[in-house]
């Protein structure tokens, strides 16, 4: 109950940390964050945006970040069904998957170490259909807590 009250808070607050990013062919990867969990929870949400610059459809299949014990995506289902734990998901030519609030988030369990706004990121890795594992970092982001 408090890692889902905690999902529901977490993609309502704060902005991405610093605004940095990565450009891996044609995907752009902008502000990938880790939200600070509240101090009673082993669970949190980490954001980021993915930009298909390309001219064919790349999937987007997951996420590891060092900082907990599993990553799974999750979508907020905007006619109040839920959530749901897609396989993959469609990014057209063109197209951004905002993975930053509201109707999406990487969802954290198990987290593992401590996180602070100034201990600066934690490595992660995107996995894509077509691209494979790219490996960025995640800024630790305060915002909102």
């Amino acid at each position: 109950m408090r890692c889902g009250l905690a999902i529901l808070m977490l993609m309502a607050t704060g902005n991405a940390a610093l605004a940095h990013g990565y450009r891996v062919g044609d995907l752009e990867i902008t502000h990938p964050a880790v939200m600070v969990p509240s101090e009673k929870s082993d669970c949190s949400c980490a954001h980021v945006r993915i930009t298909n610059h390309g001219t064919t459809t790349e999937y987007f299949l997951g996420a590891s970040i060092a900082a907990a014990s599993r990553t799974h995506l999750i979508e907020i289902s905007t006619t109040g069904d839920g959530l749901r734990t897609p396989m993959r998901v469609a990014i057209p030519p063109g197209a951004t998957l905002d993975l930053s609030r509201h109707q999406w988030c990487l969802f954290m369990s198990g987290i593992t170490m401590h996180l602070e706004a100034d201990m600066g990121a934690v490595p992660g890795q995107l996995l894509f259909e077509r691209r494979g594992a790219v490996d960025i970092e995640f800024m630790i982001d305060s915002s909102g807590h």
